[in-house]
């Protein structure tokens, strides 16, 4: 049985690895793309191998990650809340929500839409959502609506980029930027359901495999090649950098996941043991 256990981890482990390794690949080869094939009008270089490869390696990574949901251990129940050193952690998509809000400051002030009116009060929401992630163990249905609120707020950013017309329709960033909201909202969704004991491990993990793969492919490269001074158009600054905020704290989640598992073993050994009927001896003495 322990080794059993020990082989599910170690499993649960490996592929972890390799989800972290395969998005690593993913990011510099759109990174590569960007800073050597791109054309600043929002295509790659005619003829280009890379870019190429890279797009293959993104479609391998979601397929592995389908598969490794399906290869994950029967022996994960549950997937734990965030510890405190994690929900700490946290606090980064909180202070990236805050400065989305600061950014859009003067858009407001000067007349903006309705869409970008609600999406600054969108953002005080998913800040309220991960300072209570940082500081609160209790999850009462603010958190809820506040973590629906987080995932209307990812809706917007898409239909931002997609009212966009300086960067083409079917050009790859925006093709990016969408799997990074779809990515967001996945990862958004099986927290909410992590957070209040009710999460499917297979699929937190699936979904939290593709919201890091997808926000690492989306905002790295991006962030960098906007300093960079590649794109003639970049308009979504704000949410690439919520984009990284969220991708650390969900490769923190995941890295969580295994250490807490043991603490909660260690946890209910005892319990278990305490609860266990005591020997009582039989008429000859020995105990039964």
């Amino acid at each position: 049985m322990i080794s059993s256990t020990k082989t599910d981890k170690q499993r649960a482990l490996v592929i972890s690895i390799i989800a972290l390794t395969l998005t690593a690949i993913a990011t510099a080869g759109r990174l590569i793309s960007l800073l050597f094939f791109y054309d600043r009008i929002g295509y790659y270089a005619t003829g280009a191998f890379l870019p190429v490869l890279s797009n293959v390696i993104y479609a391998v990574s979601v397929v592995f990650f389908v598969a490794a949901a399906i290869l994950l251990p029967k022996s994960v129940k549950s997937i734990p809340s965030p510890s405190k050193s994690v929900g700490y952690v946290a606090l980064l998509p909180a202070i990236a929500s805050a400065v989305y809000l600061v950014s859009s400051l003067p858009d407001l002030l000067g007349g903006a839409n309705i869409l970008a009116l609600v999406s600054s009060l969108l953002s005080i929401a998913s800040a309220a959502f991960f300072a209570i992630i940082a500081f609160s163990s209790r999850r009462t249905s603010l958190t809820a609506i506040l973590g629906a609120c987080v995932v209307l707020w990812l809706a917007l950013f898409w239909m931002h980029f997609y009212r966009d017309f300086t960067v083409p329709m079917n050009s790859p960033n925006k093709l990016f930027f969408s799997f990074g909201c779809i990515g967001s909202v996945f990862f958004i969704v099986s927290e909410l359901r992590a957070l209040f004991g009710i999460s499917k491990p297979r699929l937190y993990y699936f979904s939290t495999f593709c919201a890091i793969l997808s926000l690492a492919v989306s905002s790295i490269p991006s962030l960098i090649a906007n300093a960079k001074d590649i794109f003639a158009s970049y308009s979504v600054l704000s949410e690439d950098i919520f984009f990284l905020s969220l991708l650390v704290y969900a490769v923190a989640r995941l890295i969580y996941i295994p250490r807490a598992e043991q603490e909660e073993t260690v946890t209910e050994t005892p319990d278990e043991q305490a609860d266990a009927p005591a020997e009582t001896p039989d008429e000859n003495g020995t105990a039964e």
